[in-house]
């Protein structure tokens, strides 16, 4: 049996020096976003006492068919993905993407004061890397 790895997916790279919440409020005015939080993505650790935990927030656009995931690169002085650590948040948009306008997206995304800087990740092996958290 061969299993197929789920990489029809978008995804850019934010840098922000704000907090989720903050990052949030300025994300919900594109769009018509409307993020929420969901369960943190736990990350397991050799020792059972400690968990590491990076933030997750959702939104589901059920009349264009895409799921939009934002997830904190950076936590508690951890970095999620290395390859990724210039990044402080990672945007995630999968669903009926081939309709998706991806440059005026970016373009509405740049605008926004809380973000200083977004930009496409299309690296096989990086997004290969993200394919197991959504």
């Amino acid at each position: 049996m061969e299993v197929e790895e789920d990489l029809s997916f978008l995804l850019f790279g934010l840098v922000s020096n704000h907090k989720a919440s903050k990052l949030l409020f300025f994300l919900n005015q594109v769009e018509s976003l409307n993020f929420e939080r969901v369960a943190d993505l736990d990350l397991p650790d050799y020792n059972p006492k400690s968990e590491i935990s990076f933030s997750k927030f959702a939104y589901f656009d059920e009349e264009n068919h895409l799921d939009f995931y934002l997830l904190a690169n950076k936590e508690f002085g951890l970095c999620l993905f290395n390859d990724l650590k210039q990044f402080d948040y990672l945007l995630i948009v999968r669903g009926g993407i081939e309709f998706f306008d991806e440059k005026m997206f970016t373009r509405s995304c740049m605008q926004l004061s809380g973000i200083q800087f977004m930009a496409p990740i299309a690296n096989p092996k990086i997004l290969s890397k993200i394919s197991w958290i959504i």
